[in-house]
């Protein structure tokens, strides 16, 4: 399929880019800020969204407040959306994104990469399963030390928020893969450490399947990406399943021993371009489209609105 890539950054150049090749897919056009960055030779590059022509997808990577309008001006001009995650600034972006989507006929993914992870989709068949029995309680982090303070991530206008945006994201979307369950309720604290937006966060989530998270995200701890589930036939830890290099672990403890399960698949970033492509031609959903994604941000809402109110926070 020939692809667009709106906003050339280090994520479209070090991931998507080698990904997409790998793929088979066919890079057309780049829309950039700054053209002059762009050396890619047969390819068009463009300062605006409305200058494209001849592409059936655009992967959208620009900074989270431009999601929403560039999302529906590749809709109006019938390009199917493949946008870098969180979907928007908040759920009612993420609505009406998705709403639109529908309503003109495009398909519209959500690029979240942990969903293609081999090991995370390995976890998944083992909860399905009941191997471990009822999952009673579960404890998720993501973390790592961001140096880049001076980037758009922490210009709360253009990110919406920190490490909750950014890094939290991935969990929400993550545990409700793995449980195929809906948060119901959270009670967070954050702590931004005087920058704008929030540097260390943690919730309390229940799932609708009675299932309690613990979750923590971090802008300023040391790099660690872990799930923790314990039912009441035994316990599960699913580890480094969410870094952009393709790693994993996942490790069963039960009757006493430790059982290291392995799973080896493609690169997680080739197989949602993979996945995205196989939606449009089928004129089907992707593993996350626009509704699983607004799902993700009404959790992140409600995860700000408990941090402020201190109160806890009721999902409908």
């Amino acid at each position: 399929m020939r692809w667009a890539i709106v906003g050339f950054g280090s994520i479209s150049k070090n991931r998507f880019l080698p990904a997409l090749r790998e793929a088979g897919g066919t890079l057309v056009s780049v829309v950039t800020s700054h053209p002059e960055a762009v050396k890619i030779d047969g390819v068009k590059v463009v300062t605006r969204v409305a200058d494209l022509k001849d592409v059936d997808v655009v992967y959208i990577a620009t900074p989270n407040a431009f999601h929403m309008d560039q999302t529906i001006e590749c809709a109006r001009l019938g390009i199917n959306v493949f946008c870098e995650k969180p979907v928007g600034m908040n759920a009612k972006e993420a609505y009406k994104m998705a709403e639109f989507c529908d309503k003109v006929g495009i398909t519209f993914g959500v690029a979240h990469m942990g969903r293609f992870n081999s090991y995370n989709i390995l976890a998944k068949k083992i909860l399905d399963s009941h191997e471990l029995g009822e999952i009673g309680i579960i404890k998720a982090s993501f973390s790592f030390v961001n140096k880049e303070r001076n980037k758009w991530r922490y210009d709360l206008s253009l990110s919406g928020g920190g490490a909750i945006m950014d890094i939290g994201i991935h969990l929400i979307n993550t545990l409700r893969f793995m449980l195929g369950s809906n948060v119901v309720e959270i009670e967070s604290i954050n702590d931004n450490l005087n920058y704008a937006v929030d540097q260390n966060a943690a919730s309390i989530m229940k799932f609708s399947n009675g299932s309690i998270a613990l979750v923590d995200a971090s802008f300023n701890t040391y790099a660690s990406a872990s799930f923790e589930f314990r039912g009441d036939k035994g316990m599960m830890y699913v580890m480094d399943t969410l870094f952009q290099d393709y790693v994993g672990r996942v490790i069963i403890a039960k009757d006493g021993t430790f059982q290291l399960r392995d799973s080896i698949d493609k690169n997680p970033y080739v197989l949602e371009i993979e996945d995205m492509e196989k939606a449009v031609k089928n004129h089907a959903r992707p593993a996350t489209d626009g509704w699983e994604a607004f799902e993700d941000m009404k959790v992140v809402d409600a995860w700000y609105e408990s941090a402020k109110t201190e109160k806890k926070v009721r999902i409908g």
